[in-house]
């Protein structure tokens, strides 16, 4: 699973915080305009709502990275709106901030703020992406390979049996059928193990030329995975791959990537 941007990167935070308080402000201010809502009452209303849909709009991350299909973002995004209204409505009914006629008069207002800056969320995360898989591509060589090490390279560099993990004064061994994926985050990489994660400093080059070829693949810049954990690979939108593994877990694979792992499954 990819890292999210609003927690990966100091200006994705900054966006991201600085996109919701102008939805609530928006909000707050219609609120109090044109549905003449007192400035508390407004605020709290604006706060509830503006919240929520916050919470499901970072968690969207990890939804819409693998659908990309348009028909189910939609159907998603109305799904998630009505929640948000829902239980705000519940939550100010309880605290008799409004009664259900100024609230149902004041939906258009609440349905133009969620939708715009869903959208603008939406339009942020696409952009993400578009910019990863171009990134993807400028680091193909011209044969249509992820950046890979010569077959001769791998076969002189020594294969790893296991990886070892220093945590603090302890030391773990992660063997390499329990190895699931490793994924990079930064200037590490973690391992993710069928019993749980470590997170080690090293490159991803160095796994991906020190592990056996014939078990892991390299099916994103940012994602090594083992092929006796895949369950199956599944399409997404226009090229646009998802690899499932037995435990569950769904992992991005780019063109690329997805390209190496069918010659390496022999597909």
């Amino acid at each position: 699973m990819q890292p999210h941007p609003y927690a990966h990167s100091r200006a994705g935070a900054v966006a991201g915080t600085l996109l919701i308080l102008t939805g609530i402000a928006l909000l707050w201010a219609l609120l109090v305009i044109y549905g003449n809502i007192p400035l508390l009452a407004a605020l709290t209303d604006a706060s509830i709502f503006g919240g929520l849909l916050s919470v499901c709009g970072i968690l969207s991350w990890y939804c819409f990275t693998y659908i990309r299909v348009w028909q189910a973002q939609v159907a998603m995004t109305a799904f998630v709106i009505a929640i948000c209204l829902g239980v705000c409505y519940t939550v100010v009914s309880l605290l008799e901030l409004e009664d259900a006629a100024r609230f149902t008069m004041t939906l258009p207002l609440r349905l133009s703020v969620g939708i715009l800056c869903w959208i603008a969320l939406m339009q942020g995360y696409h952009i993400l992406h578009l910019k990863e898989d171009m990134q993807d591509r400028d680091k193909e060589e011209p044969s249509g390979n992820l950046p890979q090490v010569s077959e001769q390279a791998v076969e002189q560099a020594e294969c790893l049996d296991r990886i070892s993990v220093k945590d603090g004064v302890r030391i773990h061994i992660v063997h390499l059928d329990e190895l699931l994926y490793i994924q990079a985050c930064g200037d590490y990489v973690t391992l993710f193990t069928s019993t749980g994660q470590y997170i080690k400093e090293q490159t991803m080059k160095y796994f991906e030329t020190h592990l056996s070829a014939t078990s892991f693949v390299r099916i994103h810049r940012s994602t090594i995975v083992n092929t006796n954990q895949i369950m199956r690979v599944e399409l997404f939108g226009k090229e646009s791959y998802s690899v499932r593994l037995k435990n569950g877990a769904s992992l991005r694979a780019s063109v690329t990537g997805y390209k190496l792992l069918k010659e390496r499954l022999n597909l």
